[in-house]
Order: C-alpha cells, then structure tokens, then sequence
C-alpha cells in the first residue's frame, strides 16, 4: 500500500513539474500525426461550487472548451510558437454541486489547417486547479466522426489557404477512452497570456431560401422540410449581409443520408463571371463545402472552424429513409469591436458606404486583422495597416492593431524585414510591405497614447529601414531585390512580379525608392519623438539623398510627371501619389500631377498610358489629395465606391471588376476617412494631444458623426442652409482641439462649442 501511494506521488509530482515548466501539456498516447481530432474529458466531485476557479487554458492547435455541456471558451488566439496564447476562464459559473464534467475537444489539422495556424505537436493544456492537466486524471479518446480534406481538392481555380472542409460521420464510432499522457516538445513554445478579448459567438439569421429542387423547400429554414427517401434534394440560401459564422445544421432520420454544405460569398455564371449580387437565375456556387452523414438520429452538424458567407447550398442525397431538415443556427464571430462612431449625412449613398465599410471590416477581422476570412484569413501589413486606422476611428479599441504590430515585429525574414503575412507557416516576404509596417507605427504615434510601443519597436524599425540602403545603385536609385516587391493589384497577373513595379534597364526603380523616402521620413520622425536625435538626422539625410536621386532621374518634362523606372518608360498614379504624398514633387508640382493622374467624374481612375490605382491603393491616393491641401476632392474621389453599390456588395471587394473576394478589408478605409476627411475629426498632436476638426462636406447640407479617439468620443453636427454653416462640436474635457473652416481656425474652449460661420 505504501508503495502504490508513493507511487502515485511520483506521479503528481512529475505532472506538477512540468507544469512549473511551460507543462501540464497532454495529448492522447497514439496522437502522433496529423490532421487528428481529440476529446478530452475529466470528472471533478464538489461538494459546493467556490466563488471562483481561475485557470489558464489553451491548446495545440485549437480548442473548444465545455463545462456540463456549456461551451465556455476557445483558442487559443492565433500567436506563434515564441508567443503562444492562454486563456484565463473563470470556471466557477459553469460548475454544479455533485459530479460536473470538464471536456475539450480539440484538434491539429497540421499542413491542411488555415495558415496562419502554427504548432509544435497536438496538446491540451489546463492549469491552475486541482484537476489541471499537470495532474493525472484525464481522459482522451479519437473523434472518430471527424476527418478533413484538402481545400484544393474543391477549390483549386483560386489561391486559397483558410478554412478547412470538414467531414463529419455520425455513422462512425468515437474512439476508446484511454489515460491522457504527457505531449512532447511542450518546452518548444512561449506561453503568453492572451491579451485580446474572447471572439463573439452569438446567434445570427440564417437567411432564406431563394432556390429550391424540390416542392416546399422554399419554406426552410424558418420551418422543418423533409426530403424523401433515395433523392437528391439542394436548397440555396442567401443571407441580407456577408457574415463569419459557425453553421450548424439540424437534422433528423434519413439514415446514411449524405448531406453537403456550401459556402460562397457570390454566384457565378457558367462562364465563371460574377455579376449583381443579388443576382440568382441560374447562377451558382463555386466555393468548398462540408460533408455530413447521417445515423437517423437529431443531430446537430458544425464544423470546427468558422465559415465566411453570405450564399449556402445545401444538397442532401438520402437513402432509404427520408431525411428532415429541421433549422440551420448561425453563430456569428468575430473580434469583439464596440461601435463608437456613427455617421449620418442627407446623402444615403454616403451612409451605405460608410455602413458596408464597418461590415467589411467586421467580418475581416478576428483573433487577426484578414485580409479575406474567406480565401486566405492572413493578416498582411498593407492590408492591416488600413484596418487598424478604421478601427481607432470607429471603436477606438488598440488591441488587435498592437497584437499585430508586436506579431510583425517578431518575426523576421532576409536579415530585416517583417514578414508580408504573419502569423503564418508559410514564408511570404513582402519587401514593400515592411515599409508598411513603419508607416503603422508612425500612424500609431498620431492616433495613441501609448508611445511605449514605439520605443520597444524603433530598434526593428532601424533594422527595416536599413535592409534596403545596400540596393541603392550608382544613380541613387534602389536595384532589383529578391523578394516579392508588390505595391497593389494594378492590372497585372497575380504572378507578374517583374513588370510592376518597373526595374527599367537595370536603372532602378523610381517607385520602390519613393516608398522607401517615406518611410525614413516616418522613422526620422519617431526617432525625434521617441528615440535617438542622431538616427532621426541621418534617415533625413538618407531620404534628402533618395529624393534627389528621383528628382533628376525620373521626372519627364514631357509629361510632367514621374516614371515608375529610371528608363521613364513607365508610368503610374502610385509613383505620382508618392511623390506628392512624400514631398518629392514641389508643391507647386503637386497640383499639376493630380490633376493628370485622375479623370474628373470618374472617382479613382486614372487617364489611359499609367497604371492606376486599385481600391486599397486608394487610401494612399486620397492621402496626396490631403497633404495637397486638396481634401475638398474626397468627395469625388468616393464615386468609384458609389458605382460599387448598383451590384448590391454588402462587403467591398477585393479588386475591380471579377474580384476574387467579395469581402477584403482593405478596401474599407472609406469608412474611415468619412469620419477624418468629411466629418474632419482627427488628431492634431502625435499621441492624440489636441484635435482638430475640419470637414469638408462638399454638396452635404446635413451631416452627423462621432469619432472614438483615446480620449473619448468626439461628435460634430453640421446644418447648411440659407448660406450659413452650423456647427456643433462636443470633446472630451482633456482633449483641447481647433475648428477649421475655409482657411480660418476657432478654438473649442468648451465641452461643447456651437457656431454660426458662413457656408461658403
């Protein structure tokens, strides 16, 4: 007897240990390959429920944890292996007196998860209480019901690297429950406690039927239909908006029914072409589906992972038993963003762009800024540094823009630069983009309070700015470099990356040098604040240096404009918005190239013989116009989103014409500028120290809006009528500001300061 308890002291002990050490990670004794589900389960007796029970949980990869049959929590949030998330859950709400259960299902789909999903080896891990997984006590058992499929094999026609198909088999038997043991290599990672907010996971409309095989289908969802027995039955449902959701499809009989679920944010026509959103004749789906069949029991059928959306099909091929559709449940998630801002004009087209905007970026923006959540679920720089300025203007919420700069600057590619995707498993080195990177914390130095975040990362920033010096050639220009060098979807081929940006003869690129004279500038500028005076006057020269270089090598007379190339064969509306943006044209040069990079009435395009700008590249586009003194023309420039809204998107696309997403954040900085440009709410002073409110409201007679800022809200009230122009400012008490209008400043003394002025 002595023996067997000093034994099972060992034991505890050594569980103990390891969790002291990063442990406490189990994982089932034959789990050694991926894709694998696990289940996890653990009895725990209390006589009373306490107060609290405070733990940390997460796993590897993913998990979703229950307590008596209540999901209570999943993750972990997407990190990496040197900054792994946990969870700090309460579990005291969800127990009983008696017997309560503690079960996690969790799951490593390896190569074919989402990529942005990194791991070690296939784990569970819950700590801080007496039934933690550093001790002994739990069971694991296979989900035998669960397997995946490669995307490609449904999706092939499009690059795609996000959600997995799923196929769940209720016909299958789970595996056999054995003792947890301990998962190796748990040392390998960081554990970090989880600095963002638990995803939303609450009930959403599912949508209604809008194509239906089969007599009484159209009545689905919102009632039960059946569908008879040895029959191919589809039902095609389409929601009012895009969403990110867990569906889950209640059903009931039809055993060894197979049943498939599609998801697509468009139709298509035979030919492959999009057109009017709401458009459904004979179009159909193109996109990947999940596989379940049946055991003629209810059931509720979800897939692990999320799904982006707005067309589902269903297609049910039964057997010899009829099958009942019973209801399909949505669970919306998504980052938790709390709407500050609001914007309200006389003009609906305005408040449809700025509504679909913040939708965009909803559905786009999880445990990561995405790019697509349907097609990639990546956060790219150039994407997320517009993403993280709609949200400073519309929740003022900091902290998935700080959880994706630190995620940036971890990690490291090609002796400096960031890189272009992360978290990721995949390389994806963007030179470009880590330029990128330092322009998001020279707009986190305006929009923050927090300038500790930019000290810790101005020795990264050195090392980015820095890569590129060595490419400089003789004329002053920077050369050719190794990697992926994209400035925007400008009308070439996803895989051209040769002819845009221009390289000339080997003369250098104009472009990539303008981006680069920018972003030493943005670095010169948080070194003055931030850092070292010395390093501030040497980006300054290096940029004076580089501007020089452009000034004299790619400036055509002819066209009064600048070449994208030495050579001045090449020609852009981006090289000409950086030269205006970045002080490399004079401000008397600046009018004149915008006014020949941009075609009146037509919003963003460009005149024939340049490249123009796609909607991301509007953003910078709009910010020339800006720093031009020309804000005024915002207005115009929004036409291209107006014609967007005649095909019905209820999120932007990706790029123009036949997008591949429906859903891509960075086309939803308009959103974002409404509030700034039009309603003219923005910081005056780095670290948000005064405001400034200058609008510009071109043919608006009426316009409301409110702004987050780190301070509080900020709301303006403008009333034209009869030639006079009413104002309304309310600030927080600790936020001084000025008005501006027509060339004239005010000061807002007061909490709420109101003018008479006139309109014009």
């Amino acid at each position: 007897m002595r023996s067997a308890a000093l034994a099972l002291l060992l034991i505890v002990s050594a569980w103990g240990a390891r969790a002291g050490e990063g442990g406490g990670w189990i994982t089932h004794p034959e789990a050694t390959s991926t894709p694998v589900v696990l289940e996890f389960s653990r009895q725990i007796t209390l006589k009373k429920t306490p107060a609290r029970l405070p733990v940390r949980v997460t796993a590897d990869n993913r998990f979703v944890l229950y307590v008596n049959g209540n999901r209570v929590a999943s993750g972990p949030s997407t990190g990496t292996i040197h900054s792994w998330r946990q969870s700090r859950l309460d579990l005291a709400p969800y127990l009983t007196p008696g017997t309560s259960e503690i079960r996690a299902v969790v799951w490593n789909y390896g190569d074919l998860a989402p990529a942005h999903q990194q791991s070690v080896a296939t784990g569970f891990r819950l700590v801080g209480a007496s039934f933690g997984t550093d001790r002994p006590g739990w069971r694991v058992r296979f989900s035998g019901r669960r397997a995946v499929v490669p995307a490609k094999q449904q999706i092939a026609w499009q690059y795609y690297v996000a959600s997995t198909p799923e196929i769940l088999d209720a016909t299958q038997p789970a595996g056999e429950w054995r003792d947890a043991v301990p998962a190796p290599a748990a040392a390998a990672r960081t554990l970090i406690d989880d600095p963002l907010p638990p995803q939303t996971y609450e009930p959403a409309a599912p949508g209604r039927v809008v194509r239906s095989s089969f007599a009484g289908g159209d009545a689905f969802p919102a009632r039960p239909v059946t569908v008879p027995a040895n029959t191919t039955a589809k039902l095609l449902l389409r929601r009012r908006t895009m969403i990110s959701a867990y569906p889950g499809l209640e059903v009931e009989g039809g055993a060894g029914a197979t049943i498939t679920m599609e998801y697509g944010e468009a139709l298509y026509d035979v030919a492959g072409r999009k057109a009017e959103r709401e458009l459904v004749e004979d179009r159909q789906l193109r996109g990947f589906h999940d596989t379940f069949i049946t055991d003629g029991k209810a059931r509720v059928f979800e897939p692990l992972w999320w799904r982006t959306f707005r067309f589902v099909e269903i297609t049910v091929t039964t057997r010899d038993a009829p099958l009942t559709l019973r209801g399909l449940q949505l669970h919306e998630t998504g980052y938790p963003f709390q709407q500050v801002a609001a914007f309200h004009s006389n003009d609906e087209e305005l408040n449809r762009i700025w509504d679909i905007g913040w939708r965009t970026l909803q559905v786009d923006a999880h445990e990561t800024f995405m790019d697509s959540s349907y097609w990639e679920q990546l956060q790219y720089t150039g994407d997320t540094r517009l993403e993280m300025l709609i949200t400073y203007a519309v929740s003022g919420d900091p902290r998935l823009a700080r959880q994706a700069i630190d995620a940036f600057a971890e990690s490291d590619a090609d002796g400096g630069l960031v890189q272009g995707a992360y978290p990721s498993r995949l390389p994806n080195v963007i030179a470009t983009f880590s330029l990128a990177w330092v322009g998001m914390l020279s707009d986190w130095s305006m929009q923050q309070l927090d300038a500790a975040l930019i000290r810790r990362h101005l020795p990264r920033v050195r090392r980015v700015l820095g890569w590129f010096e060595p490419l400089r050639n003789p004329r002053g220009l920077l050369g050719k470099n190794p990697q992926w060098n994209f400035i925007d979807w400008a009308g070439q081929k996803w895989d051209d990356r040769d002819h845009f940006p221009s390289w000339g003869n080997d003369n250098g690129s104009c472009l990539t040098t303008a981006m680069w004279v920018g972003a030493l500038r943005q670095g010169a500028a948080l070194e003055r604040l931030h850092g070292d005076a010395d390093i501030a006057a040497r980006d300054d020269a290096t940029a004076e240096r580089a501007r020089a270089a452009i000034r004299e090598q790619c400036w055509s007379a002819e066209r009064g404009l600048f070449a994208d190339d030495g050579d001045r064969q090449v020609f852009s509306q981006h090289m000409n918005v950086f030269a205006v943006l970045y002080d490399i044209a004079t401000p008397e040069e600046a009018d004149a190239i915008l006014d020949r990079i941009t075609v009146p009435g037509h919003g963003i395009d460009a005149p024939a013989g340049m490249y123009q700008s796609s909607y991301y590249f509007a953003w910078y586009l709009a910010r020339a116009y800006e720093h031009a003194g020309r804000a005024d023309r915002y207005l115009d420039l929004l036409q291209t989103w107006r014609d967007l809204l005649a095909l019905h998107y209820t999120t932007w696309p990706e790029s123009r014409d036949q997008p591949r997403s429906d859903s891509h954040a960075w086309s939803a900085h308009p959103t974002a500028d409404l509030l700034g440009v039009v309603a003219g709410i923005g910081p005056a002073a780095p670290g948000y120290a005064r405001l400034r409110v200058a609008p510009r409201l071109g043919n608006l007679t009426s316009l409301e809006a409110v702004a987050a800022t780190p301070h509080g809200p900020v709301k303006v009230s403008y009333r034209v009528d009869a030639g006079k122009l009413t104002v309304s400012v309310e600030r927080p008490a600790d936020l001084p500001g000025e008005l501006v209008w027509r060339g004239r400043a005010w000061p807002l003394d007061q909490a709420r300061t109101t003018l008479t002025l006139d309109a014009d």
